[in-house]
């Protein structure tokens, strides 16, 4: 007759000390260098430049961004294909 009781006010105070819903969200503060986004836009540029007409770099991002889906071989193709898609190879 006791062991339930206890069970129940065990069970109540790891209640009252568990912290709640508003402390499990973890809020994610970036504290680098903050850009514009007239920054943004030139560093993007850049960047789809970089793939459209370096080989080495493109090849570079393929692996990086493809290379870790192991798990579906059809998502990891259509990954290598978005990069001929969006970022077609720059024609010399």
């Amino acid at each position: 007759m006791f062991k339930p009781a206890r069970i129940l006010g065990a069970a109540a105070v790891i209640g009252l000390l568990a912290p709640g819903p508003a402390h499990a969200q973890m809020a994610f503060h970036y504290n680098g260098p903050v850009e514009t986004p007239e920054q943004n836009v030139i560093q993007s540029a850049h960047y789809d430049w970089l793939l459209e007409h370096n080989p080495g770099f493109r090849a570079y991002r393929e692996r990086k961004e493809c290379g870790p889906i192991r798990f579906d071989e059809g998502l990891r193709t259509d990954c290598f294909q978005s990069f001929d898609q969006y970022e077609p190879v720059a024609v010399r």
